[in-house]
This record gives C-alpha cells, sequence and structure tokens, in this order.
C-alpha cells in the first residue's frame, strides 16, 4: 500500500465505513459518521466527496438505524425474488402456477400453503 497512497486513502476510508455500522450505540456511531464524512470530503477522490455530501443530508435517517435496527431488506428480497421469477418465465398465464412458483422459490414449499 505504501506505493499506492491513493490507493491506501480509498481502502482505508472503505473500512472506516463499515466500521461505522458496526458501532453499538447512536452516539457513537453519529461521532463515526460525522468523522467519516469530514476524511471523505477531503479526500482526493470525487467518489467519495459525492457519497460523504449525500450522507450528510441523509445523516438522521441512517442515524435512526441505530435507535431501532430494523429494515425492510428481506421484504425487498423477497420482492426482488418474484420480479425475477417473472422475467424469467416471460410471464405466466396461469395465475395459480405463478403462485406456485412464488411459493417454491421463496419458501421452498411445493404445496403453495403457509405452513403454521
Amino acid at each position: 500500500m505504501e506505493e499506492y497512497p491513493a490507493l491506501s486513502i480509498a481502502y482505508y476510508l472503505k473500512e472506516l465505513f463499515r466500521d461505522f455500522y458496526r458501532t453499538d450505540g447512536y452516539n457513537e456511531a453519529k461521532e463515526r459518521l460525522e468523522e467519516w464524512i469530514q476524511l471523505a470530503k477531503q479526500s482526493p477522490f470525487a467518489s467519495f466527496q459525492e457519497a460523504a455530501n449525500t450522507l450528510e443530508r441523509w445523516k438522521e435517517p441512517i442515524l435512526s438505524y441505530f435507535l431501532c435496527p430494523y429494515t425492510n431488506a428481506r421484504i425487498e428480497g423477497t420482492n426482488h425474488k418474484i420480479k425475477n421469477i417473472k422475467r424469467r418465465a416471460y410471464g405466466y398465464r396461469n395465475r395459480e402456477r405463478f403462485r406456485l412458483r412464488v411459493f417454491l422459490e421463496c419458501t421452498g414449499n411445493t404445496t403453495g400453503s403457509q405452513a403454521a
């Protein structure tokens, strides 16, 4: 890394950002995010500077994750799977077969009924 100082800076910023999401509390996360934003703004990379500006605009919603660490990622992933099923099949003419395919790929259940 000493041979490529620019790469070293980019790697450091990337790792620092990953560490930000590993913090435990809101206050520590806020400090780390603000530190990252300042460092990224001072970096020689336009992409990090743009990311810093975006994170600064969205700071409060991002930090709210540390107050209530829940996301809708699982639902978004399921929606993405369903869209891919439709895409691969070029549409389904039979609605029941589409429903069964969704159940199979999203739950592994071949009967289409929800287990209790």
